[in-house]
């Protein structure tokens, strides 16, 4: 059946009213875990925290934070967060921006990303004076967000999880930036919503159950006009001196998806690090095949 136009806003505009009311995922709902979101004080105001521990509580291992890729929230990691949350405490915070966090005033660069995350997990408890550092896990974006916490605030990560690093020469930058960081045009193109919708949820399949592809799909909205500062933030982002000098061992996973050369070419310059090749996995694995990720990411993490 194919949908009109007509059909498919007047059906967007419900959505975000339904998907609040969607279940977590199988996995998410494993009685071995517990499932909760607050919030913590950030750069800008509030930053949005889905949780999920073990029942039995999380343990003496280092709490793993996941910073997720633009324009998305931290709910894109509710499969691989159920997974490695049976033996510790995974946070997975909405940037500034998106998700539930507030959203900064103006355009931002990355180092204010990092910052505003540090302070969010300073006022959670961890750093130095504190409850000790945390492991982050980043994609896309997230990767330089967790950079930058590493560069600002060594004394809060302990070790980094890197696939998918959006990594790209200066003189690539420019263009990246013109393609991808525009503002969307919610009020000047009548068809960009229904596409959207088409393109991300009716016609998606990737073996990702629809409603995941439907709460992603709100995921993204929600950032609402200003969606595209994540991406002016990868782009106008020098990330070679960070790369040269990260202390933290680093794990580089290599996902079949359109940043594994990138991340290949980032890593070079990286000097403790491990390259682990997951070429058999796309970029919906975090989806369809958490447990493979977890499987290469925990033994990393568990490292003295």
């Amino acid at each position: 059946m194919k949908l009109s136009r007509r059909q498919v806003l007047a059906g967007s505009a419900s959505i975000a009213a339904f998907v609040s009311s969607l279940p977590r995922s199988p996995r998410a709902m494993s009685a071995d875990i517990r499932t909760w979101r607050q919030y913590a004080s950030g750069g800008w105001g509030q930053i949005h925290l889905w949780m999920a521990e073990p029942m039995a509580g999380p343990g003496n291992l280092t709490p793993l934070v996941c910073m997720h890729q633009s324009p998305t929230s931290g709910a894109y990691y509710k499969e691989f967060q159920a997974v490695m949350a049976t033996d510790r405490l995974v946070i997975s915070p909405d940037t500034p921006g998106y998700g539930g966090s507030d959203a900064p005033p103006s355009m931002p660069d990355m180092e204010d990303y990092g910052r505003a995350v540090a302070v969010g997990l300073e006022n959670l408890g961890y750093g130095k004076d504190g409850k000790g550092p945390v492991d982050i896990l980043g994609f896309h974006t997230g990767n330089f967000v967790a950079m930058e916490i590493a560069r600002q605030r060594p004394d809060l990560v302990r070790r980094l999880v890197m696939p998918g690093i959006p990594y790209y020469p200066k003189e690539e930058r420019e263009a990246k930036r013109v393609q991808y960081a525009q503002p969307r045009p919610y009020f000047t193109d009548p068809e960009y919503l229904a596409q959207s919708y088409l393109n991300g949820v009716y016609h998606r399949d990737f073996g990702v159950p629809k409603d995941r592809h439907l709460e992603m799909f709100v995921e993204r909205l929600r950032a609402g006009l200003k969606s595209h500062y994540g991406f002016d933030a990868v782009f106008r982002y020098d990330p070679d001196p960070v790369l040269k000098t990260l202390d933290q061992p680093t794990l580089l996973p290599i996902l079949n998806e359109t940043l594994a050369e990138p991340t290949r070419n980032a890593g070079q310059m990286i000097q403790n690090k491990v390259f682990v090749d997951l070429m058999d996995l796309d970029g919906w694995a975090w989806f369809t095949a958490p447990e493979r990720i977890a499987a290469v990411v925990r033994p990393f993490l568990d490292k003295i």
